[in-house]
């Protein structure tokens, strides 16, 4: 395997990984349900798993929602978002 097959599967497993921390830390769930709940909007949406995990990143982190699969992710995730907020509202105070 090339050098840059080694750097895309580790920077794609480093995403999956975050985005399973987000899912555990929104949710309050363990990490294997955390990655079958991707896995599973990967199966529901087609979108790749690199993909779908760096949308979810990508929200979590407050970046530009237009950004490739993020509207996907936002329909899935969503409704976790104002819980999001809520808390770093409390976290402030």
């Amino acid at each position: 395997m090339s050098e840059f097959g080694r750097d895309a599967d580790l920077s794609s497993r480093t995403v999956i990984d975050m985005a399973i921390g987000v899912l555990i830390g929104w949710r309050g769930c363990s990490q294997r349900e955390a990655f079958e709940e991707l896995a599973g909007a990967v199966r529901e949406t087609g979108v790749g798993i690199g993909s779908m995990a760096r949308a979810l990143v990508e929200l979590a982190c407050g970046a530009d929602q237009s950004a490739p699969h993020c509207a996907v992710a936002l329909s899935l995730w969503g409704d976790l978002m104002p819980k999001r907020s809520a808390l770093m509202s409390a976290a402030r105070n």
